[in-house]
Parts: C-alpha cells; structure tokens; sequence
C-alpha cells in the first residue's frame, strides 16, 4: 500500500491560514461503500487504528501555488501557519505533496467572516447516535457500522430550528466540530457529513491513535480537548459571536457554563441535546439558571 497525505480542513480568518494533517507511510482504509457488511465494516475500523505514520518527514503544503515546507512529528502529524489576505470568505482549495511517491493530495480551508455567527457543536450523541456513555453498545456501532448505516439523532430538525431561532431568524453557515472522536475516524465523519447532508465545518478531534487498546477507549472524555479548541476559536475570530452546542450525557454544560462566564457578550446561546436514559433533570436546570443569569439563553432538545 502506497504511502498517503490526509489534509485534514483547514481554517483561516482575515490574515492567517492554519492547516493541519496526518502523512502515513501505510494507510488501507478504503473509500465507503453501502453495501459493505459487518465484516468489512470491522476490517474498515481495525485498519484506521493500524495506520502507519511517516514520522519526521519534511512535505510541501502548497497554497495558491507557493510550496510551505513542514516536518511531521512522531505521529506523523504536521501543522503549517502562513500569513494570507481573502476578500471573500469560502472554501479554498490547498494540496500537499511528497517527493517519495510524486503525488499531490488535495484538501481544503475555510474563510470565516469575523461578524458571521459560527456554531461550536459536539458531535457523538448531539448530531451522530453514539451511545458513548455505554461502552458496548458503543463499541458495536463503532465496529459494525459505516457513514451509510451510522444514524442521526431522531430528531435532527429541531437542531436545525433552535440554532435558526438563536440566530436571528438566520441559518448559521459556519461550523465548528469539537469531538472527543481521534483523527482516526476523520474519513467516517467526512462521508457521514456528507451522506447526511449536515452542514460542511472543521473539525477539531484528538491525537491519532493506535492499536487495539487505544481503540477500545477511542472516543474517552478529555475535557481539556474541548475546553482548549473553543478557547483557540474565541481567540482566532475575537469578534465572532458562537452558539455552543452539546448534550447532557458527558461534560458539555459544565465546559460550556465556563465559556460563556469568562467571554461575557460573545456566546448567542447554549443548545443542549437531553438523551433519555440520562436522567439529570436537576443538574440541566442548575446549568440552565446559571447560564440565564450571564445572560444567555438555554435550550434543551430530543
């Protein structure tokens, strides 16, 4: 299996341009296919934990034509910052390169307007069923099902509804996707996105990992992760204005409860997915207070 460059979405402001990625000199997983079963849907998940990286490597990241050079580290992750000038903002093409096998990879980064509202939401259990507080049920998700057969949540219409209503009556159009999920399971939630026609965004996972062992505990609540994406997000766009979105099933309105009082006049509202088999009533309407008292509203749905 030739070596391989993923180009994971990248995001930029008014002057800067950061792009990141993993290099493997083995990578198998194949390309989604709806009639795969529950044996190739395994081989599929055990292959994006046996990924290979290319350690200390040196590639190009090519931007409108002009090659940037960076190493990638022991996990065969690299990140590259330039500076740059947009007047629109959109989706802009980026390619990577490696002189071993003399191809160019492509991706993509994203141009936010500053005085757009963007959305900060969670992924497992808030847009995607999960079960990620039920370790087996999750684990058999994870094993046997792909980006055709995975689910929405039941009621994602009302996602869509309560974020128009906190935004002015307005569709937002920029996502943020802050996930406890590894960059193992970037291709799933690329074709899942997509396949599901859910709003195109960037994605904000944890370290690659490897092995059965870091399979098994994929997915595991770092607090830290979250906390530290949103506050990079609040420094990147220092004007935007943020709904955050989660669910009640892990750590979300305490991290969320924490934004909202340090960045007083910048978050629109606060979304919070209740899951049935949680039953935390009491602690959802402490937060709820809490966060009414700062002066932003809270909303809770299916």
């Amino acid at each position: 299996m030739e070596s391989k460059i993923i180009g994971y979405r990248g995001i930029a402001n008014s002057d800067r341009i950061i792009i990141s990625g993993h290099a493997f000199e083995k990578h198998k997983v194949r390309l989604v296919d709806s009639a795969h079963g529950k044996r190739k849907n395994l081989k599929q998940t055990m292959r994006r934990f046996h990924a290979q990286p290319l350690k200390m490597t040196a590639i190009d990241v090519i931007i409108n034509e002009k090659a940037y050079r960076v190493r990638t580290n022991s996990k065969g992750f690299f990140t590259c910052e330039v500076t740059h000038m947009h007047n629109e903002p959109g989706w802009y093409p980026y390619e990577l390169y490696w002189k071993r096998n003399d191809k160019r990879f492509e991706s993509e980064y994203y141009v936010s307007d500053d005085h757009e509202t963007g959305v900060i939401s969670d992924i497992d259990d808030t847009l995607l069923v999960s079960h990620s507080t039920r370790m087996i049920r999750k684990m058999a998700l994870q094993l046997f099902k792909n980006a055709h057969t995975r689910k929405t949540i039941p009621l994602l219409i009302n996602w869509h509804g309560y974020l128009k209503d906190m935004n002015d009556a307005n569709h937002p159009r920029d996502f943020f996707y802050v996930s406890n999920s590894e960059w193992n399971l970037y291709d799933f939630l690329i074709d899942f996105f997509s396949i599901n026609e859910l709003p195109k965004g960037v994605f904000f996972l944890q370290n690659l990992k490897r092995g059965v062992k870091d399979f098994i505990y994929s997915g595991k609540t770092h607090k830290s992760h979250k906390v530290s994406s949103i506050e990079f997000l609040m420094r990147f766009y220092p004007l935007k204005k943020f709904i955050l979105v989660g669910d009640n099933g892990q750590k979300d309105m305490d991290i969320y409860y924490n934004i909202v009082s340090r960045y007083q006049g910048r978050i629109k509202g606060v979304m919070i997915r209740k899951l049935l088999y949680i039953k935390n009533d009491a602690t959802i309407q402490t937060y709820k207070e809490k966060i009414n008292h700062c002066n932003v509203p809270f909303v809770t749905f299916s």
